[in-house]
């Protein structure tokens, strides 16, 4: 791939782009042994070498950001209303064309997967994948036993929605409460992403959502420690999980 020095140094991580530019001129970076001292230097990462002060350097052509979505921000690159969630992104990540994976409602938290690999994220997109979604969830009425078995029920043959749309099969299940909240908590794991689809199946089951964050996506789950509104980079533990999925 051919790109720019500064460009190519700023998304291995040494720094935003004015950062990596002081670094080009005052410290030894060279391309194939010979010093570079121009950040608009064109090189070739699939056949030149680089290396600053003797170091080699380890290239990342891709970057892989997890994100705790919060509540009122657009799952969007731009929005002339709406805050979106790449306002959240800062250097050296603001400067690079990423985009989300999937989407969020704007009422919805959670993790959310931002990156530039295309490949990824036609992967984790298409309907052919069949990658699980997970979500955190609370209701308006706490179902009684009974109907909680018929939610269960419901969900795992495919719920038909109230416009006739017949839903993939998906599993619902109580968990623990995450919010502190007096309400149940539930989990439900789903493999399409339909505008509104959690939302819609419950009240197609005959309830309504109180609450609801995406957890896990495929191999990939939301790190606790992360506040929403916060964000780091995936490990490459889980960028290999996220490939092998």
């Amino acid at each position: 791939m051919k790109t720019r020095l500064d460009r190519i140094l700023a998304l291995s991580g040494l720094g935003s782009r004015s950062d990596v530019k002081k670094m080009i001129r005052k410290k030894n970076c060279c391309v194939d042994g010979v010093r570079i001292v121009s950040p608009s230097f064109i090189l070739d990462t699939d056949l030149n070498k680089i290396t600053i002060d003797g170091e080699p350097l380890v290239l990342r052509t891709n970057v892989y950001l997890m994100f705790n979505k919060p509540q009122g921000c657009v799952t969007s690159t731009s929005d002339p209303v709406h805050k979106t969630v790449m306002d959240y992104i800062k250097a050296p990540f603001d400067r690079m064309t990423l985009f989300p994976i999937g989407r969020l409602d704007i009422d919805t938290e959670g993790l959310l997967i931002i990156t530039d690999d295309g490949e990824i994220t036609h992967k984790i997109t298409s309907p052919k994948s069949g990658t699980v979604k997970t979500y955190y969830l609370e209701l308006s009425r706490e179902p009684s036993d009974e109907e909680f078995k018929n939610y269960c029920e419901e969900f795992e043959k495919g719920i038909v929605l109230k416009n006739g749309y017949k839903c993939l099969p998906a599993k619902f299940e109580k968990c623990e409460n995450k919010t502190g909240s007096f309400r149940s908590g539930f989990l439900m794991h789903i493999t399409e992403g339909k505008f509104h689809q959690v939302k819609k199946m419950c009240l197609s089951a005959g309830n309504e959502l109180c609450y609801l964050r995406r957890i896990a996506v495929g191999s990939i789950v939301l790190d606790e420690t992360l506040k929403t509104g916060e964000y780091r980079e995936l490990s490459a533990e889980e960028i290999d999980s996220l490939r092998d999925y």
